[in-house]
C-alpha cells in the first residue's frame, strides 16, 4: 500500500467503517482517544521535564548568594519539582493508555485484513521447515496404523505400549 492506512475520518481504509456507538470508551471514539492520548502525553512529558526548572533556579540562587538563601526556598523548589514530575508521570500514563485504546481497532483491523495472509504464509513455511527438520508430527502421520484403547477408545499409534489418554496397557 502506497498511502496512509486511514481515511479522513480516522477510520481504517478497507476496515469496518465508522465506529459503532457502543464501541467507545467514556463516550470517546477511536480518533478522539488518539488525539486525547497524544495531547496528554505531550503535556505530561513537558511537565516532567519542566519539573527540573525550579531545582535549577534554586541551585542558581543558592550558588550566587549561599548565605542569603533560606533553606525553605530550596526545599520548596524540590517539593514543587516532585509534584510537577508526579503530575507529569500520571498524565503520561493516562495519555499512553488513551492512545493505546484509540489504536486497538485500527491495529486489529490491519492485522485481520492486511497482515493475516502474510502471517499465515510465514507460519505455514515455518511449520513445514520444522517438520522437515524432524520436529512435530510427520507429514505421513495420517497414514500411520492406529490401535484403539480397550478402556477409553482413544486411537493410539501402533508402537505404543500404554494409552496416552488413560494410561492402560494396550
Amino acid at each position: 500500500m502506497g498511502g496512509s492506512a486511514f481515511d479522513g475520518a480516522g477510520n481504517m481504509a478497507g476496515g469496518t467503517g465508522p465506529v459503532p456507538p457502543g464501541a467507545t470508551l467514556f463516550g470517546l471514539s477511536g480518533p478522539r482517544l488518539r488525539r486525547l492520548g497524544v495531547a496528554l502525553l505531550a503535556v505530561g512529558l513537558a511537565l516532567f521535564f519542566l519539573a527540573i526548572l525550579p531545582v535549577l533556579l534554586a541551585i542558581n540562587q543558592f550558588a550566587s548568594d549561599p548565605w542569603g538563601t533560606a533553606p525553605g526556598v530550596v526545599l520548596g523548589s524540590f517539593f514543587l519539582s516532585f509534584v510537577l514530575s508526579g503530575i507529569g508521570m500520571v498524565l503520561m500514563g493516562i495519555g499512553g493508555y488513551a492512545l493505546r485504546f484509540g489504536l486497538v481497532r485500527p491495529v486489529t483491523t490491519y492485522v485481520a485484513t492486511e497482515a493475516s495472509p502474510g502471517i499465515e504464509t510465514a507460519v505455514t513455511a515455518i511449520g513445514q521447515g520444522l517438520r522437515q527438520a524432524g520436529f512435530g508430527p510427520s507429514p505421513t502421520g495420517s497414514n500411520a496404523i492406529r490401535v484403539k484403547c480397550r478402556n477409553c477408545g482413544y486411537l493410539e499409534t501402533e508402537d505404543a505400549d500404554f494409552c496416552s489418554k488413560c494410561g492402560q496397557r494396550l
